[in-house]
This record gives C-alpha cells, structure tokens and sequence, in this order.
C-alpha cells in the first residue's frame, strides 16, 4: 500500500481492536475532530450550527447503536481511548454521513447545500466479467479535506471472519470485504424519512461481519437506519443492489452488472428522495455513464476495465473521477476521495488514493 493509506492490522476483542485503532491514528483522530466541525460549518453556513450541538445531534443514536450491537460500540469506546478523545467525539466522526441530511433537527436533507454530489458504484457479477469472477467497487466522493484520513483496517476478529475495511481514521468502516468473500460499496442518498437509529458505519461493519451473504444483506435491509444508503453487496455468486431509506428498502434487479448513484432509482423508494438534495444532473449522468460502460462490456469486464470507468470524466468535474471546481476550499470542493476495485472471493482490493485520473491503485490482501 502506498504510504499514504496506513494499514493497520488489528485483533482481539471489540474494545482492543479499537484501542489499537486509536493508539495508531492518534495523531490523524486528533486532528479529525478537531476540525470536522468547520467541514459542516462550511457546507451549510445558514445553520450556524456549534459543535456541541452537531454531538448532540448524533448522540441521539446512542441507543440504537447499543441495541443493534454492543461490539462495535466497544470498538468505539477502545478507539476513543487510544486516541486519547472523548468517546461522544468518535460517535461524531462515525455520523458523518448522517450529519450529510441530518445537520439540524426537523431539517433533514433539506437543509443540504446545492453544490453537493457523490459516489459511483459498480456490481459485476459472474456472468459479466471476462474471467467469471465476481468484481464490485466504486468511486467515493466527499469533500477534499476526507482524504487525508484514509486507512485501511485489516481485522481479525476474535469470532466471525477476517475483514479488509477500507475507512477514515476514527471511523469503523467504509466499505471492504471478509473472508467468507462478502463484498460492500455504498451510495449517499438522502432520505425524507431520516430519524436517529443506526448509523452507516455500524451498519456496514455488521454486514462485514457475516459468515453468508444472505446474513450481511439481513443486516443491511433489516437494521433500523438512520438514514437513507445504497448498498451494493456480492458474494457467493449471488449480488444485491439494496436502496434503502431509514424505514423502507427496495432491491433493484441486476442483469449481469449494475451501477448506482446518488438518486433512487425504484419506483417504490423514489417517493422517499428529498426534495432539491439534487439540484443538478450529475447523479443521473454518472448512472447513465457507468450503466452504458457496463453493458458495452458485458462478458469482457476486468478490474483493469473498472479502473478505466473510474477514471471517467463525462460531466467534469460533477463526473465520476470527481473534482471541486477551480479554486474551491477542501472544505467544499466535493472530490473522488478513493477509488476501490475488489475481488471478495479473492480477499483483495485494489485502491487508489485521491483520484484514479492521477494517481495509480494498490494491492491490499487479508
């Protein structure tokens, strides 16, 4: 891995894998907290909402998350003490996906700025690839400033399978992959229905979690969300594209290879997007464009092919290889973080720091 994206590998029980966490990315977590506050400032300047509020706001999860799983709060009571924060200060970088449609109480999505656009994922299965091999990836879009907190989590639980996480320092989980060879990207979508209940990141470390494919989409469709997330799974030659909102989920068909974006795509869940939380097309280009990418190539898709998709510029810079706009503040600029192209039955991925257009994509195996 370059030396950019840490890898840190981590074992033992809940609490000790977060307190290795911690202890590791001290100084990146330090400085996580320190300074998301001005990130959700910025994006929503009329609020004027104070970090004590913001804490207060995701706390209200508090309860969920210790129904939903007593473990992964562990881990983020051991992340909070290695790093030497308080605990409610990890509870606020986990939300910070919830905190994109839930910045002030009874606004919701609402209260979302115009400028904001997202993630790209892909799901190839089998019957898609040129090497019958499954493959499912995606680029993740969020402000500039995220990536410098990249890292990468290779976990080995006391039970349950091994997983690869690829996340932010202080955060459970993005995305990854276990060696019962479950593999999962997501989608920001934002949701009218958005309430407290269980976040994104615990939400995806318990689908990592399964030993069977059918168990990790349980926990995405069944778990009381806070929020609206796309979440595209594949294992055991079987692949899911699950559009959820906080209450609700619909799954998509996938005939061989599927891409999602930021809008709802069925019927059912479409009654449940936010009004003007897209003020642009952009969503529904980069679906077009990774659909149509799909197709062309249906029987002949490569990780070396979905590299090239995540290198796509159609629409610059709301493509997507997302980038801000010229001369625009980290804080703001909305920018490809990371591009991810993995093989679960494998137990690798490949990953690219910042944008695929500029830099190249690493190696990481369990």
């Amino acid at each position: 891995m370059p030396s950019s994206i840490p890898v840190l590998d981590l074992s033992g029980s809940p609490y000790e894998i977060g307190l290795a966490h911690g202890k590791a990315m001290k100084d990146l977590i330090t400085e996580f907290v320190a300074s998301v506050t001005a990130v959700h400032q910025a994006n929503n300047t009329f609020l004027k909402a104070e970090r004590h509020s913001l804490i207060s706001f995701c706390m209200r999860n508090q309860g969920f998350l210790e129904k939903f799983s007593m473990d992964l709060l562990d881990e983020m009571r051991g992340i909070a003490a290695g790093a030497g924060v308080p605990f409610e200060d990890i509870v606020y970088l986990n939300c910070f996906l919830e905190l994109e449609d839930l910045r002030a109480p009874g606004l919701g999505g609402k209260a979302l700025p115009d400028a904001l656009w997202g993630c790209t994922t892909f799901n190839i299965t089998r019957s898609a690839s040129a090497d019958g091999r499954a493959y499912i990836g995606q680029t993740y879009d969020m402000e500039k400033y995220y990536e410098r907190f990249l890292c990468v989590l290779r976990i080995t639980p006391e039970r349950g399978p091994a997983m690869l996480v690829l996340t932010f320092a202080g955060i459970l989980g993005l995305n990854g992959l276990n060696a019962a060879g479950v593999g999962a990207v997501i989608n920001k979508v934002a949701a009218t229905d958005a309430r407290p209940g269980v976040i994104y990141p615990f939400v995806m470390r318990k689908a990592l979690a399964a030993e069977r494919i059918g168990d990790a989409l349980g926990a995405v469709i069944f778990s009381p969300r806070a929020t609206g997330i796309t979440y595209q799974l594949a294992g055991s030659g079987v692949a899911f594209c699950a559009e959820t909102s906080a209450t609700y989920y619909q799954l998509l068909d996938i005939d061989g290879a599927v891409a999602h974006t930021n809008h709802y795509v069925g019927q059912f869940m479409r009654r449940f997007e936010t009004p003007g939380w897209l003020s642009h097309g952009g969503s529904m280009v980069r679906k077009q464009v990774a659909d149509g990418f799909l197709k062309k190539h249906r029987g002949a898709l490569t990780p070396e092919l979905l590299k090239d998709l995540s290198r796509d510029h159609t629409n610059h810079p709301r493509c997507i290889c997302a980038h801000g706009f010229p001369g625009e503040d980290e804080k703001t600029a909305f920018h490809t973080v990371f591009g991810i192209v993995m093989d679960p039955a494998a137990g690798w991925f490949d990953v690219c720091a910042g944008n695929p257009c500029e830099n190249e994509y690493q190696r990481c195996s369990l």
